[in-house]
C-alpha cells in the first residue's frame, strides 16, 4: 500500500496523548457510611471492573478512529508497479485493400476503426499511422473524424517497415514503456512468418479476418498473339476458393461489347478469350461482380494504334536471316550496304545492326555513341576481316574491347536464362538442346553481361547497357547460329527491347516507361488526363521519339488520355493484385516474438489495468464511521 500524502502519517504520534491521559487519570472515591457494607462491597467491586473495561474499549476505539482518519487524509492506494512509468503507445492501422473484406455489412477496416474509437481512453495520448497517414502524439478526440474517413490504399507496408516506422514515433526518453500495436489481417504480402521484435518496446498483434470470404479477382489481361490479324484478348480470373461460375463483362468507352461466364479451375487461373477487331483503338474495362474485395473487380486496358519498331541493318555481308526475321506487323526493316547511306535516318531508328562490316570511321563511331546515348540500341556483328582498332574506338566508351582472334572451333553451350533479353522468351530451361558451333571468334575484354557463352567460358554474345556484341561472324562459313532455333528469340528480342512499347496497362506504384513517336515542340508539353485529374509525366526526347516515365504518378486507376499529342493515345493504370490471394501469416509463429490479442478492447483493458490506481481512502473513512458507531454502542451498553 502506498500513500499520496505520506506526510500526514506523522500525526500518528498524537495517539500517544490519549494513552498518557488514560494512564495518568486518577479517580478518587468518596466513602459513604452505611450500616451493612457486606452486600455493597460486592456491587462496588463489580462496578469498578465494568468501568475499567469500558474505559479500555473507549480508548482503543478512539485511537482506531483517529488512526483511520489520519490514514484517510494520507490517501492510501494500491497500483501496478508499471502504473507510474511513462507509457508510450503507437498504433498501426492497416488500411490496405485486403481490409475491404466484409463481415456482415461492414468491412474489416470499418470494424477496426469502430472498436478503436469505442475502446481507446479519451485521455490517453498516442501515435497512429497507416499505410498512407501518420499522426503523432494525439488524442482520440483530435483524430476521431479523420480516421472515420480513412480510405483504403494500394500501398501495403511490410512488417519490417511497420516496426521501423513505429519506432520513429516513440520519444527517446529512457525508462518509458513503449507499446507498438499492429491492427491488420496480416496477409503474407506483409512479409514472412518471423519478425525481429524491437528491443525496447512491446509488440502486440491484433488480427482482423473475415469468415468464409470468397474473392474473385481479374488477375491479368493480355493479347494471345500480338502478330495475329485478330486480337484475341485473354482474361485471367483467379479465386481464393471455388466460386462456381461468374459472369465477365467487357466494355469499350463505357459500352458493353462482350459478355461471357468463366468457371472455377482448382489447379490454375480460369481464362476467358474475347476476339477484338485488328487495328481498332480500344479503351477497355473488364469487370466482374462478387462479394469479396472491391478493388480487383475491374481492370482497365487500352489498345493503341501500333507503332512499328524501326530497324536499320548496315553491311555488305549476306543478311537474309535479318530480312526473314523482320518486316512483319511489329517491325519496319531497312538494309543498306554502308553507314553513309543510313546516317541520315539514324536518329529515326530504334535498332541499328552493324552486320559484319570491316571498318568504322571515327565520325561514324561518334554518331553511333550519340545514337546509343539518346536511347537507341546497337547490335555489332563482327567480320573476320574487320579492323579491330576501328571498333574498339566505339567499344572503349562502354568499357569493353575486342581481343585477338582464335581459330580453334568451339561450341556455344550455355544460355543465360536469367538475362533480361530472355525474360519473356523461355518458359523453362531447354534440355538436350543442339547448340551451334563457331569456327573462329574474337576474345572480348572488359566488364559486360554474358548472354550466350562458349565452352571455353568466353562470351559469344554479350551486352553493356543497350549495346549488344557478338564475338563471331554470323556467315554460314563460320557458324550455324543463323540456322539455330536461338536466332529468332535472340535477335527479335533485341528489337522488342530497343523501344519501350506501350503496354495494355501499367501497374500503379511501379516504375515504368514508354517510347512514343512524338516530338513536341517547346510550346507543347505532353500530359496525361482523366476527367478533372491531369499530371505531367517525366519526359525526355530521344531522337525522333519521346520517352515517358510513370513513377509516383498517377495514383488513381483508370484510363488516361495523352494530351497535346498529334496522334490520339491513351494509357491504362491498375492496382497491383498482390492482396487478392487472401493468404495469411501464421500467427502461431509470430506469437514467439510478439503478443497476440483477440481484440482492440481486450488490449486496452490490459493497458488500463497496467496504469490503474486503486484509491483506499474511502474505505478508511467508512472504517472511521464504524468506530464512531462502536463508541456509541459501548457508551450505551456499559453504563
Amino acid at each position: 500500500m502506498l500513500f499520496k500524502y505520506p506526510q500526514f502519517l506523522w500525526f500518528l504520534w498524537l495517539l500517544l496523548i490519549p494513552i498518557f491521559i488514560h494512564l495518568l487519570q486518577l479517580r478518587r472515591f468518596r466513602p459513604t457510611p452505611f450500616t451493612n457494607v457486606r452486600l455493597l462491597q460486592r456491587v462496588q467491586a463489580k462496578s469498578q471492573k465494568s468501568q475499567s473495561l469500558k474505559r479500555w474499549l473507549l480508548l482503543l476505539t478512539r485511537m482506531a478512529l483517529f488512526t483511520a482518519l489520519i490514514i484517510a487524509f494520507a490517501q492510501p492506494f494500491t497500483a501496478n508497479p508499471t502504473a507510474f512509468q511513462e507509457q508510450e503507445l503507437a498504433i498501426y492501422l492497416d488500411n490496405s485493400f485486403s481490409m475491404q473484406a466484409r463481415n456482415d455489412n461492414s468491412t474489416l477496416l470499418d470494424d477496426a476503426i469502430q472498436e478503436l474509437i469505442t475502446s481507446a481512453p479519451e485521455d490517453v495520448s498516442f501515435s497512429l499511422f497507416s499505410n498512407t497517414t501518420e499522426y503523432k502524439d494525439v488524442t482520440l478526440g483530435e483524430i476521431r473524424n479523420t480516421i472515420l474517413q480513412l480510405p483504403h490504399s494500394s500501398n501495403q507496408l511490410t512488417l519490417e517497415e511497420i516496426i521501423l516506422k513505429g519506432q520513429t514515433l516513440f520519444n527517446e526518453r529512457e525508462n518509458s514503456l513503449k507499446n507498438l500495436i499492429l491492427i491488420s489481417d496480416f496477409q503474407k504480402s506483409m512479409g514472412i512468418d518471423s519478425i525481429i521484435p524491437p528491443g525496447d518496446s512491446e509488440l502486440v498483434l491484433v488480427p482482423y479476418r473475415a469468415d468464409d470470404l470468397v474473392n474473385v479477382a481479374i488477375d491479368s489481361v493480355y493479347i494471345q498473339d500480338p502478330s495475329a490479324s485478330d486480337n484475341k484478348l485473354v482474361i485471367s480470373i483467379s479465386g481464393n476458393t471455388d466460386f462456381g461460375s461468374i459472369p465477365v463483362s467487357l466494355f469499350d468507352r463505357g459500352n458493353l461489347i462482350a459478355k461471357s461466364a468463366v468457371s472455377y479451375k482448382p489447379e490454375e487461373n480460369s481464362e476467358l478469350v474475347f476476339s477484338l477487331p485488328d487495328g481498332q483503338f480500344i479503351e477497355g474495362v473488364v469487370s466482374v461482380s462478387d462479394q469479396g474485395l472491391e478493388y480487383d473487380n475491374e481492370l482497365y486496358f487500352n489498345i493503341n494504334t501500333r507503332e512499328k519498331i524501326k530497324i536499320l541493318a548496315v553491311g555488305n555481308a549476306e543478311g537474309e536471316f535479318l530480312s526473314r526475321l523482320f518486316g512483319d506487323e511489329l517491325t519496319e526493316f531497312q538494309n543498306v550496304s554502308s553507314l553513309d547511306q543510313g546516317i541520315a535516318t539514324l536518329k529515326d531508328q530504334d535498332l541499328v545492326i552493324l552486320n559484319q562490316i570491316t571498318g568504322l570511321p571515327p565520325a561514324m563511331a561518334e554518331s553511333l555513341k550519340e545514337f546509343i546515348t539518346q536511347g537507341g540500341s546497337l547490335v555489332l556483328i563482327p567480320s573476320r576481316e574487320m579492323v579491330i582498332s576501328d571498333f574498339n574506338l566505339l567499344l572503349s566508351s562502354f568499357g569493353i574491347s575486342f581481343g585477338p582472334r582464335s581459330d580453334i572451333p568451339v561450341d556455344i553451350n550455355e544460355i543465360n536464362y536469367a538475362h533480361p533479353l530472355y525474360s519473356e522468351v523461355f518458359e523453362e530451361r531447354a534440355d538436350n538442346f543442339e547448340y551451334p558451333t563457331v569456327q573462329e571468334h574474337f576474345r572480348l575484354n572488359g566488364r559486360r553481361s554474358t548472354i550466350l557463352k562458349y565452352a571455353n567460358e568466353q562470351p559469344f554474345l554479350a551486352n553493356k547497357d543497350k549495346l549488344y556484341v557478338f564475338t563471331a561472324a554470323l556467315d554460314p562459313g563460320n557458324t550455324n547460329f543463323t540456322s539455330s532455333p536461338l536466332i529468332v528469340p535472340t535477335i527479335y528480342a533485341m528489337a522488342l527491347r530497343s523501344r519501350s512499347l506501350p503496354q495494355l496497362y501499367y501497374q500503379l506504384g511501379r516504375n515504368s516507361s514508354v517510347d512514343i513517336a512524338e516530338v513536341p515542340d517547346e510550346d507543347r508539353i505532353l500530359s496525361l488526363k482523366k476527367e478533372e485529374l491531369e499530371f505531367i509525366p517525366r519526359q525526355q526526347l530521344a531522337g525522333e521519339k519521346t520517352r515517358l516515365w510513370f513513377e509516383e504518378s498517377p495514383t488513381d486507376p483508370g484510363i488516361y488520355s495523352l494530351e497535346n499529342a498529334e496522334i490520339p493515345r491513351s494509357f491504362s493504370f491498375n492496382y497491383k493484385r498482390d492482396e487478392s490471394e487472401l493468404t495469411y501469416l501464421d500467427l502461431g509463429k509470430l506469437q514467439e516474438t510478439a503478443e497476440v490479442s483477440n481484440s482492440i478492447s481486450e488490449f486496452f483493458e490490459e493497458f488500463e489495468n497496467m496504469r490503474a490506481v486503486n484509491s483506499l481512502w474511502k474505505w478508511f473513512v467508512i472504517l472511521a464511521l464504524l468506530f464512531i458507531l462502536a463508541e456509541i454502542i459501548i457508551q450505551k451498553a456499559l453504563k
